[in-house]
């Protein structure tokens, strides 16, 4: 009888001392499994989330519930207080501030921190904040109903389930991220754009996603092509990322969000005026237009990293948009200067923070000029100046590797893994360990930890792996290794037994790329790829090149290499004299590497459990016999042109090339499915079509006699 009292005494700690006999009495039997050390969940599990919980906690948990309903095929009743269970078991997502505060765990301190644990019978999903609630509720998701970050990229259906257990004594506590901030900068979106119309799920998908990984900050433009129809209204993308509880900040062009794209139909839309000139001597016009977005992002209460800086209407230096410009390098400087300060005083006053969150890239022309010397961003305390991987190439630039930040600077990085022109669009091609290698080499430029870190892939699709990698590795810094990171990776999505060979394969992919020039940084491995929008370009030259007659130098287009950077061939490092034989011998290299990656791939594919096969082929076989039949179309063109002017000879390697773009074409499509079904019909910045059609254009002509 003791025993059963002090039963009675803990469920009325625990539920509260107006918790009635009878519920008292059931739940009393209902601790039987509990005794057996384990809380079962069964179908139809109710949720409790307190009913002043905010918004995005309360998205969270109906992602939850749906999750709950695929695994365990009921729904889950959401409950607005512990008592409604009736001391039955259940999920109850809690946090400081939001409750129940009878069941918080004090271990769990610190921005953002989380944990998920029993109080028998009850699973406690718990966050130290708003944002730590969120994340322990898709932590209990990955962990307990095999829903992981990237289910809706990795077409993954979880297995049913009858019930869930845990162990009468789980208790899991995530501590506070390395990196305060961690964004994604999805840009150059030409799959994802009409892709994410096609559904709200679609819409939505890459802001779960986001917060299934840990990130929590959002890079994208304040305002949309509607949102000027409504005063103090940001755009969709904005709302949407509030909504789910992310930050935002915005890129190397933008002011408090604002792009000058905006600035016409800010004065006539919202002024009702004609709009003044865009000119640096139009000062109190400038900052009226800066600080109309800063009002917008306070009254639609986002929280901010306030981007400032001084570009031009697109992205380009400002003073090819403004006409008073001046012309030395020093004075365009010191005017980039002066504008942030000007800035920076601005969002003080209208914001009343003296220490407002603030972000400046140092990009191509802002990073020229911090190189040389002649710019300096204000040395504010909350001001993070964010340094940027070389362009093309994606690796810290000397200036930056040798930098010397003022005391107590807090800094960030950015780097792309989709880059528009001459990176990677259709397939991956940096990796985790180039990841890894670039933010370590950054980190170490100061004495504090990094502040912020962005990562640039418009599509996402293609590039969930590089993502997943950089958002573990900004949360536990140092515990991450990329070889870990890789083989946990496979393991989560392909399964135990097939993971060592799966990452050996992603392993082999990511080395497959053709290096066309030697590392200049030591000990930088894969500093210089090949990535497939360079093999785009070049076929695209090459195909030009054809019909003037032979050139065994033919990439030399001084609009698209300008400083010799797009493509950076350089024959000696290949063995050869020229780029033609450079081409030659590196496509060859990289074809017979893909090709035993692509029958790796073909071998392993079987074994993989069904939830991760249809990701296995998308993100691995998928790409890797992409990128080998790209390969075997320039390959088929340098041949080509080293062929003539025999023209019989150069028809057949053009006639292949085609061949070969036709294959490339199908294997795009065999990633088409589910979801995913025309996921390629906005592809413009690659060219796949463009390219069949130039192809055929060459090979008419050399046809007629």
């Amino acid at each position: 009888m003791n025993i059963v009292n002090e039963v009675i005494a803990v469920i009325q700690e625990v539920f509260g001392k107006q918790t009635a006999p009878g519920a008292v009495l059931a739940c009393v039997l209902c601790w039987a499994p509990v005794a057996q050390g384990a809380i079962t969940l069964r179908p139809g599990v109710p949720v409790v989330l307190p009913g002043n919980a905010p918004a995005p906690v309360r998205r969270a948990a109906q992602d939850l519930r749906r999750d709950l309903a695929t695994v365990l095929g009921a729904q889950s009743p959401l409950l607005s207080d512990v008592a409604e269970l009736g001391g039955q078991p259940g999920i109850v997502i809690a946090a400081p501030g939001l409750g129940p505060e009878r069941l918080l765990d004090g271990a769990v301190q610190g921005r953002e921190a989380h944990a998920v644990f029993v109080r028998a019978p009850l699973v406690v999903l718990q966050g130290a904040d708003v944002r730590g609630a969120i994340y322990a509720i898709y932590s209990f998701s990955d962990r307990y109903l095999d829903v992981p970050p990237l289910w809706y990229w990795a077409s993954w259906t979880p297995p049913r389930k009858d019930e869930v257990r845990l162990a009468d004594d789980t208790r899991i506590v995530f501590g506070s991220p390395h990196v305060r901030w961690r964004a994604w900068f999805p840009n150059d979106q030409d799959l994802l754009t009409q892709w994410r119309s096609r559904s709200q799920e679609n819409l939505e998908a890459q802001f779960e996603t986001m917060l299934r990984l840990k990130l929590n900050t959002y890079q994208c433009g304040l305002l949309d092509g509607g949102a000027l129809a409504t005063p103090y209204r940001a755009g969709r993308d904005a709302r949407l990322a509030r909504d789910r509880g992310l930050a935002l900040t915005d890129s190397h062009i933008s002011v408090f969000g604002a792009s000058y794209r905006e600035w016409e139909p800010y004065w006539t839309r919202i002024r009702k005026q004609q709009a003044p000139a865009l000119l640096i001597a139009n000062g109190k016009a400038l900052e009226e237009f800066w600080l109309y977005h800063a009002q917008t992002a306070m009254r639609e209460g986002m929280e901010m990293v306030w981007p400032i800086g001084f570009r031009g209407v697109r992205d380009e230096p400002f003073w090819q948009a403004f006409p008073d410009a001046p012309k030395t390098d020093a004075e365009r400087a010191r005017v980039i200067q002066q504008m942030m300060q000007r800035q920076v005083d601005l969002l003080k006053q209208e914001t009343g923070n003296p220490a407002p969150p603030m972000l400046t890239t140092l990009y191509n022309e802002n990073s020229d000029f911090f190189a040389q010397g002649l710019l300096r961003p204000p040395a504010e305390p909350s001001l993070i100046w964010n340094f940027v991987a070389a362009r093309r190439d994606h690796f810290p630039a000397a200036d930056v590797r040798n930098v010397k930040l003022p005391k107590g600077q807090p800094f960030g990085y950015y780097m792309n893994f989709q880059f528009t022109s001459s990176g990677s669009h259709l397939a991956q091609g940096e990796g985790p360990w180039k990841m890894e290698r670039n933010f370590r080499t950054v980190g170490a430029i100061g004495p504090r930890p990094l502040e912020f870190s962005v990562v640039n892939a418009g599509n996402i699709r293609e590039f969930v792996l590089e993502l997943s990698a950089n958002a573990e590795m900004m949360w536990e810094w140092d515990k991450f290794d990329a070889d870990r990171f890789l083989r946990a990776f496979c393991r989560r999505y392909f399964g135990e037994k097939q993971a060592g060979r799966a990452a050996a394969l992603y392993r082999d992919f990511y080395n497959s790329y053709w290096t066309q020039k030697k590392a200049d940084v030591p000990g930088f491995e894969r500093q210089y790829i090949f990535q497939d929008q360079r093999y785009a370009r070049a076929i695209e030259l090459i195909l030009a090149q054809i019909p003037k007659g032979r050139s065994l130098d033919p990439l030399t287009d001084r609009a698209m290499d300008t400083g010799g950077r797009y493509f950076r061939i350089v024959p000696a490092d290949n063995g050869a004299d020229n780029q033609v034989e450079a081409i030659l011998r590196g496509t060859d290299a990289s074809m017979a590497k893909l090709r035993r990656v692509v029958a790796g791939c073909d071998a392993l594919g079987e074994e993989i459990p069904p939830p991760g096969r249809a990701f296995f082929n998308d993100n691995l076989r998928m790409q890797a016999a992409f990128m080998h039949e790209l390969n075997g179309v320039l390959q088929s063109l340098a041949r080509a042109l080293a062929e003539l002017p025999d023209r019989a000879a150069a028809a057949r390697h053009v006639a292949a090339a085609g061949d070969r773009a036709d294959a490339m074409a199908r294997v795009l499509k065999d990633a088409e499915h589910g979801r995913f079904q025309g996921w390629y019909d906005g592809e413009r910045l690659f060219g796949v079509r463009r390219i069949k059609e130039r192809i055929q254009a060459v090979l008419d002509p050399l046809r007629t006699p």
